[in-house]
């Protein structure tokens, strides 16, 4: 799982820049607001594109938008998948691994694991992990699940969010004339994680049953031995 999550964001990143642009050209603020909240809803969106590029129209339109409107909507879009998460694994509890809409995100081991960090860390857990993704998921159901106190992750979290949207929103402002060069290299980089991509899927189908071939046949040899075994006995 962690595999695909990294190949799909690395993916996402490489090819859809250039149309969350556009849709945020044509419908600014609904456009932020709409792919933050999938994001933030564990759906391996990467948070930070739209961010970034939103600080790109605001150095390259102006008019389109102002700082304090992206900043605010941003916040909203960002908090609102938080807490609808950590709404759910409030209500579900431990059982939350159980349920089809999020199994794929979140597995018992990994809910084990997270609990764990939950219980030495705390409200550092809550803050650093929204800056990781894969991570900011699975960290505000776990948050729930756990019966982490609700006002204690919302500071955290959001105090994590005050630092990182400021910080891409920032980074697509002051490197916007960087992104004609970056996406042509980007494009040739799509390419290269797709055959990247193919090549460990082979590997891995190849080794399964490689594996499994070496299995049966040790399991047909030890049956082909027990009756010798009991003969000669």
């Amino acid at each position: 799982m962690r595999l695909w999550l990294v190949l799909g964001t690395l993916t996402i990143a490489a090819g859809e820049f250039a149309r969350v642009e556009d849709w945020m050209q044509q419908a600014y603020y609904p456009a932020l607001l709409l792919i933050l909240v999938v994001a933030s809803l564990g759906v391996p969106i990467p948070e930070d594109i739209p961010l970034i590029v939103a600080g790109v129209l605001l150095r390259t339109h102006p008019e389109i938008a102002s700082w304090h409107g992206t900043l605010a909507v941003a916040l909203i879009g960002v908090m609102s998948g938080d807490l609808v998460l950590y709404s759910l694994g409030r209500r579900w509890g431990p059982d939350v691994v159980n349920h089809r809409s999020v199994r794929w995100m979140i597995t018992p081991t990994r809910f084990t694991r997270v609990a764990r960090r939950f219980r030495v860390h705390g409200t550092w857990f809550c803050f650093f992990g929204r800056f990781l993704v894969g991570v900011r998921a699975v960290m505000c159901l776990t948050a729930g699940a756990t019966r982490f106190p609700y006002w204690r992750f919302f500071l955290a979290d959001f105090a994590g969010a005050l630092l990182s949207i400021p910080l891409f929103v920032c980074l697509g402002y002051w490197f916007a004339g960087m992104i004609p060069t970056l996406q042509k290299y980007v494009g040739r980089a799509e390419a290269l994680i797709w055959v990247l991509a193919i090549t460990v899927i082979l590997v891995v189908v190849f080794t399964v049953r490689a594996r499994r071939r070496r299995r049966a046949r040790r399991s047909a040899a030890r049956l082909s031995d027990a009756p010798t075994s009991g003969t000669a006995e």
